[in-house]
Formats: structure tokens, sequence, C-alpha cells
């Protein structure tokens, strides 16, 4: 049964299909999903994370991680990345961590992954690293989490103030047989209280990640009790932008969401304010969120790439394209927001 089928069976066995159940079989349905088969990463693909864009973005992670281990004296852990993809951003980091500590075999990696691709070459490349396709595996031990557009691509609801009644999106088929949004009368009783205490006004959408929230929580949990810090980094926001923030790529193009089922990137941006709220609620301190170009330039990614140029002189114009793409504030440099555990 193909991904259409499955939203199709859905929708005529419930006269719609939620916003998050439609996320979730077209993205990470097990046979079919769009992250479990595709080839996404890269010009070839559909979309470009900072990883592929430059190793300059790794470069800072890695500095950022070597300061967070010699600050903190940390001798062993667990470095968790969710989400590595082609693991560019792991040999970038690892590239420069070599450089600091020599050896470092005091380091185990692991990552979260189910693209049947990338799993192949994560396992080429990275032979000692584990890889787990739920992160509720990840040992009970002290733990680094990282991770780069991961919880961008999870499924979100839309939740819409109208008419002073709450609504969420879902999609159903119109007199044609084609695939449309609306929004219907909500009636989840344990959300409706958090809802009001946000006072949204009429017209207002509100987005909700259940998996995203019970991601944070199960990390936040492990770093309580066993030690650990964070870094991620996405699409989002650190105040409400209480409006649709869904999109879709197929190609490096912006698509039609409902388009393309089960072959195309479907995004929501990531509400940075829940994820600190979370860690906070376990005690979790020292987290910082601000746009990635703070975070890449307190780390000296300018300076790094200058230093590049005098070595490869001929990749100037490349280097600094892949700079700019980073931390321009018209490109990456704001729309994306990093948290992270501060290493002062």
């Amino acid at each position: 049964m193909s991904i259409k089928n499955k939203i199709l069976d859905v929708i005529e066995r419930k006269t719609f299909i939620s916003l998050e159940e439609f996320m979730h079989i077209s993205l990470h349905d097990k046979e079919f999903g769009y992250y479990k088969n595709s080839k996404p990463l890269g010009a070839n693909g559909d979309f470009v994370t900072s990883p592929e864009i430059s190793q300059l973005y790794g470069e800072m992670v890695g500095l950022w991680l070597g300061q967070l281990i010699i600050t903190n004296n940390i001798k062993n852990f667990n470095l968790v990345e969710l989400g590595p993809g082609n693991g560019t951003l792991i040999s970038d980091i690892l590239r420069v961590l070599k450089k600091i500590f020599k050896d470092t075999s005091f380091i185990e990696i692991h990552f979260v992954e189910n693209n049947v691709h990338f799993i192949k070459k994560l396992n080429i490349d990275f032979p000692n690293a584990i890889i787990h396709s739920d992160i509720k595996t990840i040992p009970d031990e002290f733990s680094i989490f990282i991770a780069n557009e991961f919880f961008d691509a999870l499924p979100v609801m839309q939740i819409k103030k109208d008419d002073k009644k709450f609504k969420k999106l879902v999609i159903k088929k119109d007199e044609n047989g084609e695939l449309k949004e609306e929004f219907i009368l909500f009636k989840n009783d344990a959300a409706y209280k958090y809802l009001e205490n946000l006072e949204l006004k009429n017209g207002d959408i509100y987005e909700i990640s259940n998996e995203t929230d019970s991601i944070i929580e199960l990390i936040a949990k492990k770093i309580k009790v066993f030690g650990g810090f964070v870094l991620f980094a996405d699409y989002g926001y650190s105040q409400l932008k209480l409006k649709s923030t869904l999109s879709s790529m197929k190609n490096n193009k912006t698509t039609n969401f409902l388009d393309n089922l089960g072959e195309q990137d479907l995004t929501a941006h990531v509400n940075f304010m829940k994820i600190n709220e979370i860690f906070k609620d376990h005690r979790i301190k020292n987290l910082k969120t601000v746009k990635q170009s703070e975070f890449l330039k307190e780390l000296g990614i300018e300076l790094r790439a200058s230093k590049l140029i005098e070595s490869n002189p001929v990749k100037e114009k490349e280097i600094l394209l892949g700079l700019n793409r980073l931390i321009g504030l018209d490109e990456m440099g704001s729309l994306f927001k990093v948290i992270y555990s501060d290493y002062k």
C-alpha cells in the first residue's frame, strides 16, 4: 500500500486525517515514509543543511564541544546525534576534537537514524558507532546530545482560535476527490487548559509537536539523572509566532504541502520556547537560545573562514558564500535558532 493509499484509507474510515497523522505517515511510515527511503540531502536532493553547506559549521560545533569537555573535565561520554544523515556534521566535529585531544577514544558515538541509505553509509564511515532506530535505546549514561534540522521534521498539530473556539487542522477530500485542509472543532480537554492560558486571539494559530515534546522530555530526564549537555539547531522561533509555519520542499524548491505524498519534505518551525520550558521543568540549567549567527560568530567562524581562505585562496568565493548562508541575517543566520549548554 502506497503512502497516498494509506492516507486515503484513514480519510475513508474517519472522514478526515489529522495534520499530525498526515505528517507522520508521509514522513515516517516504516515502509514508505519519505525519511525512511529517500535521499533528501544535497544539491541533488530536496534540501541542504548547514553541515552540507560548509565545513565551517561542523568545525564551530566541534569547538563548542571541545570547550565543553575541557571546562567540565569530562572523561568519558556518549556523543549522540539525532538524525545524522550522511554523517557530515560528526565528521567535522571529530576532526576538530582530534586536533584538540589527539586521542578521542573516550567518546562513544551513537546515532539515531532510520533512513536505510544513511544507515548503510554510517556503518561504513563509522564502524564503531552504535546506530539506534529510537532514542529510547540510548544508554542511561552521561551523554551529549546534538541535532541539526531534526525537530523541524517531526509532526505537528495546528490549533486555531476561531470565534472563541479552538479548532484543529485536518485533511479531507473535496467533492472531486482532491485533498483539502479544513479546521474542525478541537475537543482535547488535556490541551484545552494550556491553550486557554496562552490567551490566543481569533485567527491565531498555535502549533504543537507532541513528538518533539516527548523526545525533549526523555533527554531532560536522562540528563537530570545521568548528566549531560545539548546542542540543537533548527528553523524555529524563541517568541510565539501564532501563525502557520508549515512548508514543503522537493528538489530544493517550495511545493504544495498536499502534493507529492511521501516524496517531499514536510516541516514546521520549532518552538524553542517550549523546549526551554521542558528543560527548565527538569531543572536543566545553563541553556542559551540564540540566533545561529550569534552562536557561530561567538565561536569565531569569521576568523576560521579567513584562515581557510588563506590556505585555499582559489576557494575564497565558495567559502564566503557558505559563510554568508550560515550567518547572514537574511539567510540561515536569523531564521535558525540554537539552544545549547553554555560552556562558560
